[in-house]
């Protein structure tokens, strides 16, 4: 869903939930049913939105040990402050830093797209080298 920045700024405070099917998660990993986010969204000024919630999400993975399939549930608490990317770029500019190395998060024009949120913050939290419960438990019993 994209969220207007003048709908956030206008109530000052935003609730959402929605489900949300995240498409590019990995090569080997895919939702098995849509994500759910529930968060607020909050107008902080100068443009700023700061964003609050949880992504609920079923994930298949495959497994780095035994190469089967299997499905691993995440909930995932988060909250963020989103500037214009306008904005990070200058403030980029005068530090003389890479972008990516302000740590900040940023959107693009007058929206706010939940999608690309979600797909941010999953992808943060899948672990490279999935491991199945059987071949976790295997481990454990060594």
């Amino acid at each position: 869903m994209k969220i207007p920045i003048a709908k956030i700024r206008n109530n000052n405070i935003l609730n959402i939930e929605e489900q949300i099917d995240i498409k590019g998660i990995g090569e080997n990993a895919k939702l098995v049913k849509p994500a759910i986010l529930k968060g607020l969204l909050k107008y902080a000024g100068s443009e700023e939105i700061y964003f609050e919630g949880t992504l609920y999400a079923e994930v298949e993975l495959v497994c780095v040990r035994c190469l089967n399939k299997f499905v691993q549930k995440f909930k995932i608490n988060f909250s963020e402050t989103y500037i214009p990317k306008s904005f990070a770029t200058s403030q980029s500019r005068e530090r003389d830093v890479d972008l990516k190395e302000l740590d900040v998060f940023t959107y693009n024009g007058n929206v706010i797209d939940t999608i690309n949120i979600a797909r941010e913050i999953l992808i943060q939290y899948i672990p490279p080298y999935p491991i199945c419960p059987a071949c976790r438990a295997e481990k454990n019993d060594i």
